[in-house]
């Protein structure tokens, strides 16, 4: 027998027995018990905080406990020896508090405020080591008289996962000295990620990130009040504040490898927009070339949804007509459609978009590309925007539309060279290949203005979405069948040659006109022969001869 799996056994049972006895009695007993551990509980910690304080600071400053240990002591001892009369404990213990004045502080410091002890102490550490760490990651300036210049650290303040310190550059130093030593900087201070901020000149914000790891947290069924179309919340930044994501004028490409966790990212925005949706405000279409999985699961919040490349085809011409149409009545009156109630927002959701662009038969490939990128490039302003999901981030992948995305989402990925390729220059700046696996929905959102941030997106559980879907379903004007005409720009444009030509009416347009035909090539007559060439006269031999003789 193991003596160490007989002593955890027997461990475990003790346990067992003394919280039966205690915290698990049913009862006001066991309530009894429970308050009083906990206020047992507290006070330990408190205590151990203000010994361990004030001990740090007797280690590091010895001088003035020794010299009011020594002064009690001999105050005592003469007292003793002398035999005089008085107090011979007060007086010495009031000598030694008087030299422990400042370790007592402290350890009252962090027994009553732990937090903001913490805080002001990591602060001070941070300040004394700034010039070695400055000298050693570069961002110095050496005299000729050998007197060394650092940048100035102007202040260090703390926030929930965060640590910004305020730098300030010297004459002849430039911020992208400051941002090159960022890398070597954060490892220094054994930070998590960095980020830098310019708030002035010669002033810049170093962020350390000190998060690693960002807590999961399930969704919840969105309040029926929470209708936007503007930003809706999606999860939890690192120091724990709500994470908002911006959806109208955005078109955003969510890139992850298998397991990263694209559902939560395609759940909390669908969701996030439900009220709205319900509202009339917003219409979403859905294209799941995954046989449906994702979007099947909460229908009922879509209008549209295409489950094969051929539907995928006439939901994407739909939403063209819709920028045609829109553009028609915009023009001259406003640059930027805004959402209403029977004039929505239109959220295209894409889920596997190399199922659509890459993987399926050429034609359908070409078509999909040519629509996807007219809708990017057309669709901002008119209220039409995109959101791709998608596992393999190369340009085979993703057709000539990677760069059409204003708002980038990196999950999880595979390598570097990915990251690379999703966020390019800021690579550094959001490793998303460095994301742990057990992290589902951790991402690096990436806004228009270029500025990554680390988030967790909410879970959400197949069964509020089912839930939601059923509280906030689309209207039925939403879900009117599609025409399988492929109306798309090249028929509209061929519609409005034929009434510029008056062959066809206002009142005609309910059937698509083809367009013209190409005018047939006139067959090329066969060429002439060419006559036989005549030989060559045979001078050159006849010279030859001559030469011989």
């Amino acid at each position: 027998m193991n003596p160490r799996a007989t002593f955890r056994d027997y461990d475990a049972k003790a346990r067992a027995r003394i919280i039966a006895a205690t915290t698990g009695r049913p009862g006001k007993a066991g309530a009894a018990w429970r308050v009083l551990v906990r206020v047992a509980s507290f006070t330990a910690r408190r205590l151990w905080l203000f010994t361990r304080a004030s001990g740090t600071w007797a280690v590091k400053h010895p001088v003035l406990p020794v010299v009011g240990l020594v002064l009690a002591l001999l105050w005592h001892g003469t007292l003793t020896l002398a035999e005089w009369p008085g107090d011979r404990t007060t007086g010495p213990l009031v000598l030694l508090v008087a030299f422990m004045v400042p370790g007592l502080f402290l350890g009252l410091w962090a027994a009553v405020a732990p937090a903001h002890y913490r805080r002001k102490k990591n602060a001070r550490d941070i300040r004394r080591a700034w010039p070695e760490v400055a000298k050693a990651c570069g961002i110095y300036r050496r005299q000729e008289d050998g007197t060394v210049f650092v940048s100035r650290l102007r202040k260090v303040t703390h926030t929930p996962g965060t640590v910004t310190l305020r730098v300030e550059t010297f004459a002849g130093q430039t911020m992208d000295t400051i941002r090159r030593a960022a890398p070597a900087l954060a490892t220094a201070y054994s930070a998590h990620g960095y980020d830098t901020v310019q708030i002035k000149p010669r002033v810049l914000d170093l962020v350390l990130f000190t998060t690693a790891r960002l807590a999961p947290r399930a969704a919840v069924l969105p309040h029926p009040d929470a209708i936007t179309t503007d930003v809706v919340p999606v999860g939890r930044t690192r120091g724990g504040d709500a994470c908002t994501m911006q959806i109208i004028g955005r078109h955003t490409l969510v890139v992850g490898a298998s397991g990263a966790g694209k559902g939560s990212v395609l759940w909390s925005v669908v969701g996030g927009l439900a009220p709205a949706v319900h509202a009339g405000v917003v219409r979403l279409w859905g294209v799941d070339l995954k046989k449906g999985l994702e979007v099947a699961t909460g229908r009922g919040l879509f209008g549209h949804a295409a489950y094969s490349a051929e539907d995928a085809l006439d939901v994407l011409r739909a939403l063209l007509r819709v920028i045609d149409e829109r553009g028609a009545k915009m023009r001259g009156v406003s640059r930027l459609h805004v959402p209403a109630s029977g004039d929505p927002l239109h959220v295209l959701i894409i889920d596997e978009l190399a199922d659509l662009m890459a993987y399926s038969d050429s034609e359908i490939r070409r078509e999909a590309e040519r629509l996807v990128s007219k809708i990017l490039t057309q669709g901002r302003a008119l209220g039409v925007v995109v959101l791709s999901c998608v596992q393999n981030p190369r340009q085979d992948s993703l057709g000539g539309t990677r760069s059409l995305y204003t708002q980038k989402i990196a999950l999880r990925l595979d390598s570097d060279s990915e990251t690379e390729m999703v966020l390019g220059g800021l690579a550094p700046l959001a490793p998303a290949h460095t994301i742990n696996k057990n992290d589902p929905g951790t991402a690096y959102l990436v806004t228009e203005d270029g500025t990554p941030q680390l988030v967790r997106f909410d879970y959400w559980p197949d069964e509020l979405i089912r839930t939601t879907a059923v509280h906030y379903a689309a209207p039925a004007e939403h879900a009117a069948p599609l025409p399988r005409s492929g109306d798309d720009a090249v028929n509209a444009w061929a519609t409005a040659s034929a009434k510029a030509a008056g062959r066809l009416s206002d009142d005609d347009n309910a059937a698509p006109v083809a367009a013209p035909a190409p005018r047939q090539r006139k067959p090329r007559a066969p060429r002439k022969p060419r006559a036989p060439r005549a030989p060559r006269p045979a001078a050159s031999a006849a010279s030859s001869e001559e030469v011989q003789s």
